[in-house]
Formats: structure tokens, C-alpha cells, sequence
């Protein structure tokens, strides 16, 4: 996905020069018996894509609507110069895997995939539902981001078989937007893919769980979604009890996400899950609160994040716009992290700080100074990666309204325009009611 991808990239560009990256040149292939160049080759490709766009465009910062609409016109012209001389029908797995990274920056790219499978999935198979996760997913990367009903999925022969993927565990991401009426209507369905979670069930879909519970939560009865989350976490626990290493730490931190506020459906319009904060603090060394509840009557942004993630630094100019826009006796601005035994410096070498927390939040200033952070950062016991408010990736935003109750969750501080409209939503109720 373009926008996605290069986000990074694109929060941070300068456009000292106007003119666009050179092409990459593509290296001569060999080619396999089905007419298409080797992964190996196809991965080169890829990366050598990647290469030359970072070299382009790793300086620029802030660019105006006029620059990022060149900059993925840029991207969109290499990528589709990348894959243009690939026979798309005649792809196998492992090939297609190697070019799926470029396939939401190439419109040409887009609409060859787009076309084989849409084919693909009108077989009621496995590989058929696989297919129509896969045509959902990259439609929504196109200009018409009004897709069919997600839920229509649901409705495929092959979803029992396919969802048990990577692939097709998918679905669930896209579900999870869907309206809550249309999955309702296909609860049945849902109902009967718990079964597969038994004590000796395959990791494929143990792996569709959380997104699993999600999509429950919103389209049962409160008993039942409680029950289908029951047959999970039981499932979960069994498969812990005989894991080990990476499977094990997997699991228990599954574990633990299914047993947090967000998976239990307890989590917007309920009281904002404990945070306990170790370190509050401004720029300027004062510390506004010691605990979220002194903040009760006030809108409260939470921006979950971390000094090493690239979109969460990147984003720094949008919540600092946001924190001049709006009063202080009104909205706070939390920028929320925890312990990771490092600062991920940007204006000076980065510094280790594991076993030494005291260490830490000293370099946590350090940055915050460097960085003009002009916001409240405070350093949770829990995980930035909480399970109580499902975070699985950052940044990730939750705003509180004024009665310390979460209103919304899952956005991203780029978004401005939808935090904003969320904001002065709250804002608004809370003058009408004084009024």
C-alpha cells in the first residue's frame, strides 16, 4: 500500500530536488519455465525498488499536497516499470510473494492482480475464498475505497477451509469494518468456525483469534460472543501448556490480549483501562498529573508510541499542530510509551539503556527537547503494545471523552482531519450540556 509504506518516507521528505528518482534498472533475469523471472530475482527487484526511493526521498520533511501527489506518481510510474514484464496468470506462490510488496504502489500492477483474482475466486474452494480475501485487500489499496460489503465474504463456500491462513485470516482485518447489521446476518457462520478451536488445533487457526474475537464481539449476542471467546482462550492456554520458544511467547501474548478490555468488548464506552504511570512529564520538566483520572473533564488524545517507530516520529508535526490548535484547560495530549531499554535518538547516536530505567527517562528528555515535543510523553508499567486496548501495531490513538470513558480507538495522529472532527465532537456535547 502506497500510503502505507512509504509513510514513513513521506512525513519526513524535503524537496531540495524536484526532478524524480532515477528509474531502477532492472538486472538481466533468467527466466523459470513459467516465463517470470526466479523469487530471488523478483525479491532484487523489490528491494532495489525500495533502495532507490529511500535514497530519493529520506530528507524530505512535511511536503505540501502539490509534492506527495508527484512523489507517488514517482512511485507509482517505478513500480509499475518494476512488474512490467511479469506474467501475472502464470505467477506461482512463492513468486507472487516476492512481488506482493509492490503491488499497492503499481496501478498496473494492481489492476493485472485484481483481474486473475477475482477469477480465482469464484471457485468454492479454499484457494477461491483466499482469492476473494486477497481481491478485497488489494481493492481497497485502489482510488475506490468503496469495496463490496466486506461481509459477503462470510458467504463463500471455501471459507470454512481457507480461513485457517495467513491469507486468509485476513478476513478478519476486513471484517472488522464492516457493518455490525450484515455480520450479524452471517452469525452462523462465525458460530461454527469456533469449533475448529480445540486443544489440538493447528497454529494456522490459532493465528485467525484475534482477529476472530473482534469480528464476535460485533456481530453476537453479548453471551454468545463471551462463549466463542471462552472456546478461544481455552484453546490458546492448551496450546501454551506444550509450546515452546517463540511459539510459547506467541501464544501467551495472545493470551493476554484476548483477556484485555478490547477483546472482552468492554473496552469503547467503558472507563479508560489503569494505566500506571511511572514518568509524566512536559519539555519544560513540569508534570501535569500523576494519574489519567486527574484529567476528567477534559478531552484526553492518547498517542501510543515509541522513539524507534519511524510513523510515530513522523508524525510529531500533526500532534503539535493538534496541541497548539486546542486549549490546554480543554484537551491533553498524552504521548503514551513504556520501558524498551533504548532511545532511538534522531538528532544524536541512539542510547542503550537496558536494566537502567532512570537512564532511560533522562534520554526520554533528552529526545523530547531534541525533538520539540511540545505535548505531556508518559512511561506506562504497561506495554505500549497493551492488550486492554488491543494495539497490536503504533502509533495507534485512543481519545477519552470527558468522563474518563474511551470514545474512540485505532486511529492514527495523521489522521487530523478525523481526530479533529472527533475532538470537537466531545467538545461540542460537553458546551451543549452546560448551555
Amino acid at each position: 500500500m502506497l500510503e502505507l509504506m512509504l509513510l514513513p518516507l513521506v512525513l519526513t521528505l524535503s524537496f531540495d530536488d524536484p526532478k524524480q528518482a532515477a528509474p531502477v534498472v532492472v538486472a538481466p533475469t533468467t527466466q523459470k519455465a513459467n516465463g517470470n523471472p526466479s523469487v530471488a530475482e523478483l525479491e532484487a527487484r523489490v528491494a532495489a525498488l525500495f533502495e532507490s526511493l529511500q535514497t530519493k526521498y529520506s530528507k524530505i520533511e512535511n511536503p505540501n499536497e502539490e509534492q506527495m501527489k508527484a512523489i507517488q506518481a514517482d512511485v507509482a510510474a517505478q513500480a509499475d516499470a518494476a512488474i512490467a514484464d511479469l506474467d501475472f496468470a502464470k505467477l506461482d506462490e512463492a513468486q507472487m510473494a516476492a512481488v506482493e510488496p509492490l503491488l499497492g504502489m503499481s496501478p498496473k500492477g494492481r489492476d493485472s492482480m485484481q483481474k486473475l483474482l477475482l477469477e480465482k475466486a469464484k471457485k468454492p474452494t479454499a484457494e477461491g475464498f483466499r482469492a476473494a480475501v486477497q481481491s478485497a485487500m488489494l481493492g481497497a489499496l485502489g482510488e475506490n475505497q468503496a469495496a463490496s460489503n466486506a461481509a459477503e465474504l462470510l458467504d463463500h463456500p471455501g471459507f470454512s477451509q481457507g480461513v485457517a491462513s495467513e491469507e486468509g485470516g485476513a478476513v478478519f482485518e476486513l471484517l472488522e469494518d464492516a457493518p455490525a447489521a450484515e455480520l450479524a446476518k452471517r452469525a452462523a457462520v462465525l458460530e461454527a468456525y469456533a469449533a475448529q478451536f480445540k486443544a489440538d488445533a493447528p497454529m494456522s487457526v490459532v493465528m485467525t483469534g484475534e482477529g476472530f474475537i473482534k469480528v464476535s464481539n460485533r456481530a453476537l449476542s453479548k453471551e454468545k460472543a463471551v462463549a466463542v471467546r471462552k472456546v478461544v482462550l481455552d484453546c490458546i492456554v492448551a496450546k501454551t501448556a506444550t509450546a515452546d520458544g517463540r511459539d510459547k511467547k506467541m501464544l501467551e501474548r495472545m493470551g493476554k490480549t484476548l483477556n484485555g478490555a478490547a477483546a472482552r468488548g468492554e473496552l469503547v464506552g467503558f472507563p479508560v483501562p489503569s494505566l500506571h504511570c511511572d514518568f509524566v512529564a512536559r519539555v519544560d520538566g513540569t508534570k501535569p498529573f500523576k494519574d489519567l483520572s486527574e484529567l476528567k473533564g477534559k478531552v484526553v488524545v492518547l498517542d501510543f508510541w515509541a522513539t524507534w517507530c519511524g510513523p510515530c516520529v513522523g508524525s510529531f508535526p500533526k500532534v503539535a499542530e493538534m496541541r497548539a490548535r486546542y486549549p490546554a484547560d480543554k484537551v491533553e495530549i498524552v504521548g503514551i510509551t513504556s520501558i524498551q531499554g533504548m532511545i532511538a535518538h534522531q538528532k544524536r547516536e541512539a542510547v542503550q539503556c537496558a536494566g537502567d530505567v532512570e537512564k532511560e527517562k533522562t534520554e526520554l528528555m533528552v529526545f523530547m527537547k531534541d525533538m520539540g515535543v511540545t505535548w505531556t510523553v508518559a512511561v506506562t508499567q504497561e506495554d505500549v503494545f497493551n492488550p486492554d486496548f488491543g494495539i497490536r501495531g503504533i502509533p495507534f490513538v485512543a481519545i477519552l471523552d470527558q468522563d474518563g470513558k474511551v470514545y474512540k480507538v485505532g486511529m492514527h495522529p495523521s489522521d487530523e482531519a478525523g481526530i479533529q472532527a472527533t475532538i470537537d465532537e466531545l467538545l461540542a456535547k460537553s458546551a451543549a450540556k452546560k448551555g
